[in-house]
């Protein structure tokens, strides 16, 4: 149970634990969210001051144009009236708009109390010509500065209200009475609090998308982590691959000695001495896939040296083909090399060893898939490059199979080709030595009738000594 509900947290703080970078990537995430929080209050604070701010200069305005022929027109209570109508059409905010005059200044004093304020204009018409109460203080305040508008903010059943007033004075100065008008702030609030519930939305939303980037960063920190893992299980791989193939030629090395001094030995019988030569083809065969498998660990690796120098290619390729010549003979297939095409000026800058193993592998590759006919071999050069085509009557390919042909491991299976033996590194192998050379190779092919495979190098076009 324990572990039920503490495990998640427990795997969660070993990552944090083992991945630092997660611990950055959160308390980002956090002053984020905190930056937002406060901009957002920010943001509010001043919309709402500033929402204050115009309904106060608003009223103010109202006012002081009232207050300025309200002092002339006091007793034209309908002209009052009309312009407070005109007012209140034009700015829905003002709940209520009252002109308040001095009993003591009106004619009709009979009807009033003395020392009160008689409503004489208003948009509320059960108003008209009643005693104002309620306003003592508000009017009190505009009474001791008459120069400017007085508010005072109030709240009633929830809602916002601002009672702001101005002194009306007559052409004396005194004050006579006062123009009060109310103003509900429940559209101003009901902006705001939409403001708040739509940064409060988007920060649902920010924090959501924190929290997949948050997530997605863990996978990639996981990947990662799987991606050092692969890397150095592969680096083992190769590392006991180069190590294996290394040991694996000493005793090959012993047993071909040993098979060739046995295939030597007069006073053995025939048959022991085929036997001894099937051993020294198999062990040949494995040497080839030993010297494969340490060519592509050092490809892999980057650790394959090259000595370039100038090479004149048709030496290399007249030892390559004197050496396979025999085992053309052995399948009953002509092996020739076509030098009427070469000048002294065809030279090249490749390594010697690696060129000859490229040779070997080509020119091998076209006697061994070859069973009638033959194989040539044609040097010449085109456009400042000396290009050697190595062409055979062998059983081709089909377009499909040459486009994977110098991929890794890929061998072309077929009912003619089922007893040929090879690895797919060869061609693979090859094509890394060519191109680190600054050569370049592709292949031509017909399915059953043959294939060219061409090798091309930029030439030096200076004769070697």
């Amino acid at each position: 149970m324990f572990d039920f509900f503490f495990g998640p947290f427990r795997k969660g703080f070993e990552k944090l634990r083992d991945n630092p970078q997660l611990i950055y990537t959160a308390l980002v995430a956090f002053l984020i969210v905190v930056a937002f929080l406060f901009m957002a209050e920010r943001f509010i604070g001043i919309a709402s001051s500033a929402q204050e701010r115009l309904v106060n200069v608003r009223a103010g305005s109202i006012q002081d144009a009232f207050a300025s022929f309200a002092g002339d027109r006091i007793y034209d209570t309908d002209y009052l009236n009309e312009k407070i109508q005109e007012t209140i059409i034009v700015n829905e905010t003002i709940r209520s708009f009252q002109v308040v005059v001095k009993s003591s200044v009106l004619a009709t004093a009979s009807t009033t109390v003395l020392g009160e304020r008689i409503v004489v204009a208003s948009n509320d018409k059960e108003e008209l010509n009643q005693i104002d109460r309620g306003n003592d203080f508000l009017f009190s305040l505009a009474a001791s500065d008459p120069s400017h508008s007085i508010t005072i903010e109030e709240t009633k059943n929830g809602e916002r209200l601002f009672n702001t007033a101005r002194a009306i004075t007559d052409a004396s100065g005194e004050v006579i009475g006062a123009v009060i008008t109310v103003q509900t702030l429940s559209e101003a609030d009901r902006a705001i609090q939409n403001d708040i519930n739509n940064s409060l939305g988007l920060l649902v939303a920010v924090l959501l998308i924190l929290m997949l980037l948050f997530l997605r960063f863990t996978k990639v920190i996981d990947y990662m982590s799987l991606y050092r893992k692969l890397k150095e299980v592969d680096q083992l791989k190769n590392d006991f691959i180069s190590m294996a193939s290394h040991e694996l030629r000493t005793p090959l090395s012993i047993i071909r000695g040993y098979a060739e001094y046995i295939g030597e030995a007069p006073e053995l019988s025939p048959t022991t001495k085929e036997y001894a030569n099937k051993i020294g083809i198999s062990v040949q065969g494995l040497d080839s896939l030993v010297a494969d498998i340490l060519d592509v660990s050092r490809i892999d690796q980057g650790r394959m040296s090259f000595t370039l120098e100038p090479v004149h290619p048709e030496l290399l390729i007249t030892d390559v083909v004197a050496e396979l010549t025999g085992q053309a003979k052995e399948k009953g297939i002509t092996l020739s090399f076509d030098t009427t095409g070469i000048t002294t000026a065809q030279v090249i800058f490749a390594d010697k060893s690696r060129f000859k193993q490229v040779l070997v592998n080509i020119i091998g590759n076209a006697v061994k898939y070859t069973v009638q006919g033959g194989v040539n071999v044609r040097q010449y050069e085109e456009q400042g490059r000396v290009v050697i085509r190595v062409s055979d009557t062998g059983f081709g390919m089909s377009e499909e199979e040459r486009t994977h042909l110098f991929e890794k491991f890929y061998r072309i299976r077929t009912k003619d080709t089922e007893n040929i033996r090879g690895t797919g590194l060869g061609l693979w192998i090859t094509k890394q030595i060519i191109e680190a050379m600054k050569g370049t190779i592709s292949v031509e092919s017909i399915k059953g009738v043959g294939s060219h495979f061409i090798i091309s190098f930029p030439t030096t076009g200076q004769p070697v000594s």
